[in-house]
């Protein structure tokens, strides 16, 4: 009974805090005077709308074993790209449902555990990371450099997912049942979190 009310509550302040960034989803500058490229690092890492699906991509890569970790880089440089591409095709509506949409689905994914096929995890990796990039690089303030604020978008998305990776698959060595189905909870949480801002976000784009 405890264990429920525990996990129940957890729900409940995990979609609070992402109910109060939803908000904001769209648009929030990057700390002003810090310098151009942790300006770029901090972006991403202030909004559960980029730093969840990040942490769950990383979770979701230390399940799939050794075989994933290369797609660490992958999804990274697809921040990299998406970012820069913003700089050239500014301007594509309802970004922000497409990265919250990327919670639930690397949230199911945890949450069903199963093996993936490298493509298409691969694929997963370059087009969540392409569009979470553009909407990093459409937090640029005015003047910023993009040489300096991109690669710190990418670096953030590094840290987050290896963090992800690494804290999982120390867990799975410890080979504790508890362990794996711990994990597919974290994951059904996210997934549940992400439903209900897209429920949220949604609304408000569609009928404004």
């Amino acid at each position: 009974m405890r264990l429920r009310t525990s996990i129940t509550r957890g729900r409940l302040a995990l979609a609070g805090l992402l109910l109060s960034a939803a908000t904001s989803a769209h648009a929030h500058s990057a700390a002003k005077g810090i310098g151009d490229f942790y300006a770029g690092a901090l972006h991403p890492l202030t909004s559960l709308e980029h730093v969840l699906p990040f942490l769950a991509f990383g979770i979701l890569a230390g399940q799939q074993g050794q075989k994933a970790e290369p797609v660490l880089g992958v999804f990274c440089l697809a921040l990299l790209v998406g970012a820069c591409l913003q700089l050239i095709v500014p301007g594509i509506p309802y970004l922000a449902v497409v990265n919250i949409s990327s919670s639930i689905v690397f949230g199911g994914m945890v949450a069903l555990s199963k093996p993936l096929p490298v493509s298409l995890f691969y694929a997963v990796a370059v087009f969540f990371g392409l569009t979470h990039g553009y909407a990093n690089g459409e937090g640029m303030a005015e003047g910023s450099k993009p040489y300096l604020f991109i690669p710190g978008v990418a670096l953030a998305g590094l840290i987050v997912t290896a963090y992800g990776l690494i804290v999982t698959d120390w867990l799975l060595r410890r080979k504790a049942g508890w362990i794996h189905i711990a994990l597919r909870v974290a994951g059904s949480w996210i997934a549940a979190v992400g439903i209900l801002v897209l429920a949220v976000v949604g609304r408000t784009l569609f009928t404004s």
